[in-house]
């Protein structure tokens, strides 16, 4: 518990920053009506004597408001809007789009301190492994900066290197962030997306992001199964140069699509790049199911040939065989005005218990849904699009799709803008109706539901094989008065918790009156007028208890908050029920 208070004490004023931030851009009705105003009461109060540049803030919408204050609040709180940007099932989508406008750049980590970290990385080897390091960097992002440097054999490569102490920052944000997650779930209801998932995905995004030799195998990964394609590529990644926190890449000469107009580039080589994009994207996410989950114009360079190589691979998604197939019967179900399979594909991919959805309702908005593309030719369909829309109206019955699968949505998304961009004309569903067809034949050819018939018959098998020894184990089991249930009882264990948590809170508030008062026994006892050993010591223990005291109160703030959100989600869970 001490390690906690004094986790708490070293974030309040960062508590403070971020409330007060909050508090400027117009959300102190939201600081209010969470408990937390006494943090910031007084810049609450003087909230209406502000200039005329809050007083304009002020009536921007609420999603600028809020991408402003994340911006204000720096590179944890940046990057946290950058990746809401790309979880359209979590957030709404105005604050969405409004997100996708974040700029990632930030100041300048100075030189000297990139070295360090490069010295910290590589003890002694630095000056031996590269020539040469450009002091000014590429790009300063939030979370990492990137520098041109020469390797020892004369290859020029690109450095990423973490920014030193993000770590730190990023811990002692995600505590806070969490809390404040945690404090939104319980005052508000119906918000259309769950605060704490959202902070916990991010804090699962982050620990990705600052170790970069997660970027690296990825990188090396994709670059192996793209081999046999001259006209899509990925850099080379330099190993005896590269670590947790540094990551060192080839350095690709072409252009960078996003400094790169339509018009610039001959029309054989938009075509080429368009194609090049979506057969990368549509191999990756149909068929590999391993995927770059961020294929926008400023991770793409292309070459003159309209050959694209692919850079910064730390986003990257995950999806198996199944939800691949799932996929692409979801798009055949659009296609052919098949609701009820749409609903199926659904149910499966979202990995829900059928009891609490309504599913009549949820039906009737897919169909809604479905009929917009009745007698819609297929090179008119926006696949990214169908997708996307399909899984926000999902998301009003409360149906979340795992992160992957929005990722894949994302991914398929960003390439049909670039081919919208570069090759108006592409017809981007006819050239994935190849791996969409691949994987519904994978599905529902002779051959393969021979094999789900071979599998589950094996299963089938193996559970007859095994009745005899379970029964002759119970009836064994019964003879000897063995035989024991394990029943999940929830409520006896939150009973048992709350038991213990004031068992816990009347023991520390026991210690806390024993040291305060010994403390004043001390200082009473001390010469009268001199700060003599007894006196000092007294003074500690005073400020020891007032610390104690402190994480007390704090303890049981937040028990009582998660007591309510247990009794108002035990109440949902009971409404869904009924209903």
């Amino acid at each position: 518990m001490s390690v906690q208070i004094a986790q708490q004490l070293r974030n309040l004023g960062r508590y403070r920053q971020i409330l007060m931030v909050l508090v400027r851009h117009g959300f102190a009705d939201f600081v209010r009506h969470t408990g937390l105003s006494a943090v910031v009461t007084k810049s609450i109060g003087s909230f209406g004597k502000r200039g005329r540049y809050e007083a304009d803030l002020i009536n921007q919408p609420r999603s600028v408001r809020l991408r402003l204050a994340l911006e204000e609040l720096g590179p944890t709180f940046i990057k946290l809007g950058q990746v809401l940007s790309t979880r359209r099932d979590l957030v709404p989508d105005e604050i969405a789009e409004e997100f996708a406008r974040l700029q990632s750049e930030c100041p300048e980590v100075p030189f000297k301190d990139i070295r360090k970290r490069l010295d910290d990385e590589f003890p002694g080897q630095v000056d031996t492994l590269f020539k040469s390091i450009e002091e000014k960097p590429l790009a300063a992002a939030s979370m990492a900066q990137a520098h041109r440097a020469v390797l020892a054999n004369g290859t020029n490569v690109v450095l990423k290197i973490l920014r030193p102490g993000i770590e730190d920052i990023l811990q002692s944000d995600m505590e806070i962030l969490r809390f404040i997650a945690s404090v939104v779930e319980d005052y508000f209801d119906n918000m259309g997306f769950n605060p704490v998932a959202v902070a916990d995905e991010f804090a699962r995004e982050l620990e990705r992001e600052v170790d970069l030799l997660q970027e690296a195998r990825s990188t090396d990964n994709l670059r192996t199964a793209f081999a046999d394609d001259p006209g899509v590529d990925f850099p080379i990644v330099y190993w005896d140069e590269t670590s947790k926190h540094v990551l060192c890449v080839e350095e690709i000469k072409a252009q960078l699509l996003s400094r790169v107009e339509p018009e610039d580039l001959p029309e054989e080589t938009r075509k080429a790049l368009v194609e090049n994009g979506a057969r990368a994207v549509f191999r990756m996410t149909l068929d590999m199911g391993f995927f770059h989950a961020d294929p926008h114009p400023g991770n793409i360079f292309v070459r003159d040939d309209g050959g694209i190589v692919f850079i910064d691979c730390g986003m990257v998604g995950h999806v198996d065989l199944e939800t691949r197939m799932s996929i692409a019967e979801l798009v055949y179900g659009v296609t052919k005005n098949d609701a009820q399979l749409v609903m199926n594909c659904a149910l499966n991919l979202t990995d829900v218990d059928e009891d609490e959805v309504d599913l009549r309702r949820a039906k009737g908005d897919v169909q809604q849904l479905v009929d917009q593309f009745v007698g819609v030719p297929m090179d008119r369909i926006d696949l990214g699009q169908v997708l996307e829309d399909f899984f926000q109206t999902l998301r009003r019955y409360g149906l979340q799709c795992p992160p992957d699968v929005v990722l894949l949505i994302k991914a398929m998304s960003t390439i049909e803008g670039v081919g919208a961009r570069f090759d108006p004309q592409f017809d981007m569903v006819s050239f994935a109706h190849p791996y969409l067809a691949r994987l519904i034949k994978e599905r529902y050819s002779p051959g393969a539901m021979w094999r789900r018939l071979r599998s589950a018959s094996s299963s089938y098998v193996k559970l007859v094989e095994h009745v005899p020894q379970d029964v002759a184990s119970i009836v064994r089991k019964l003879r000897k008065n063995e035989l024991k249930f394990n029943l999940e009882l929830r409520s006896i264990e939150e009973l048992i918790e709350t038991a213990e948590a004031a068992t816990n809170n009347i023991a520390m508030a026991v210690l806390i009156s024993s040291l305060i008062v010994a403390s004043a026994i001390l200082v009473h006892a001390a010469p009268e007028g001199k700060w003599g050993f007894l006196a000092i010591i007294g003074m500690l223990g005073f400020i020891i208890a007032t610390v104690m005291a402190f994480g007390l109160v704090f303890g049981i703030w937040r028990h009582r908050r998660s007591s309510k959100a247990r009794v108002k989600h035990a109440a949902k869970r009971a409404s869904k029920r009924r209903g």
